[in-house]
Parts: structure tokens; C-alpha cells; sequence
């Protein structure tokens, strides 16, 4: 596969991971009961933390939709050959990644001992996804070397088209 046909699949993939994980994020459940309900979170004194926890829809939320921009922006560079996409992509990914792998980890801390397999099974989606995107940018980061050194190699303007009677007036 080419480096720029699996930046496009690369791209396809971001906005329709991203999409999956923002459903998860916005139907996190916190308790569990009908009449007695039981927070399946500890109290915590980290205000941080509990901070983090008063706003994680909204911090899911403004991180997604960046996301979804910029898999978006980056698709559209792609396709007419301009380096920064892609560029800004590869670091807006790494930066997301890493937000996104604190987060779990806080909310890993203050899981109750009784829920804690469902703090595995968060911890498992974020590597796994982490995993996705980070095996990735080495073909992102070659595509935009590529386009970096010489945009017109892969740019629809760089390519010739000879026709038959071209070359029968250059004779």
C-alpha cells in the first residue's frame, strides 16, 4: 500500500475511532442502582481529579470534535498534497493520545475496588487505541517528508500527461 492511499485509511480510521470512543465517553455510567444507587467512584480530595470527573464530558467532548478536525483537515491535505496536515496532525494525535491516557489513569485510581474490571477494560481501549494511532505516524511522518522535499512529486499538478500529438510535434 502507498504511503498516501494509508494516510487516507489512516485519516478514515481517526474520524470513525474517534467517533466510537466520544458514544462510549458520553454514555459512561457513574452509578449503578435503580433505587439505591452505589458510585462506583471513591470520594477524593484531589482537586484535579475531582474536577476532571465534574467536566470529563465536556473535556471528551472539545477533544473529540478537535480530533474529527483535524483527521478531517488532515484527509483533505492529503488529497492535494500539502505537508502541514499532516504535520499537524502527527502532533495533535501524539497530544490527544496522551491527554486522553491521563485521564483514564486518574479515573483508574478512584474506581472502587468492586468495579475494578471495568477499569481494566477502559485501560484496554485506550492502549489498544493509543496502540492504533502510534503505529501509524511512521508512514505519516515518510508522507510528509515526501511532500516536504517535493510537493509536486504526488501532486496532480506535477504529473504530465503525454499525448500522442505532443510527441508527434516535437518531431
Amino acid at each position: 500500500m502507498k504511503d498516501r492511499t494509508f494516510c487516507l485509511v489512516v485519516g478514515i480510521f481517526s474520524v470513525l475511532n474517534t467517533i466510537q470512543f466520544l458514544i462510549f465517553d458520553l454514555n459512561h455510567i457513574t452509578a449503578i442502582g435503580y433505587e439505591d444507587k452505589v458510585n462506583i467512584y471513591k470520594e477524593t480530595k484531589s482537586e484535579v481529579v475531582s474536577w476532571m470527573m465534574t467536566h470529563k464530558k465536556n473535556i471528551s467532548v472539545v477533544l473529540s470534535t478537535v480530533t474529527i478536525a483535524v483527521s478531517l483537515s488532515m484527509l483533505y491535505c492529503v488529497h492535494t498534497s500539502k505537508y502541514l496536515g499532516l504535520l499537524g496532525y502527527a502532533m495533535w494525535i501524539v497530544t490527544y493520545e496522551l491527554l486522553s491516557f491521563s485521564m483514564v489513569m486518574l479515573v483508574n485510581g478512584i474506581i472502587r475496588e468492586q468495579f475494578k474490571e471495568l477499569s481494566y477494560l477502559y485501560l484496554t481501549f485506550q492502549i489498544s487505541r493509543m496502540l492504533l494511532h502510534f503505529l501509524c505516524l511512521p508512514f505519516i511522518t515518510k508522507h510528509t517528508y515526501v511532500l516536504y522535499k517535493d510537493p509536486k512529486i504526488l501532486s496532480k499538478t506535477g504529473r504530465r500527461r503525454h499525448s500522442s500529438l505532443s510527441t508527434v510535434d516535437s518531431w
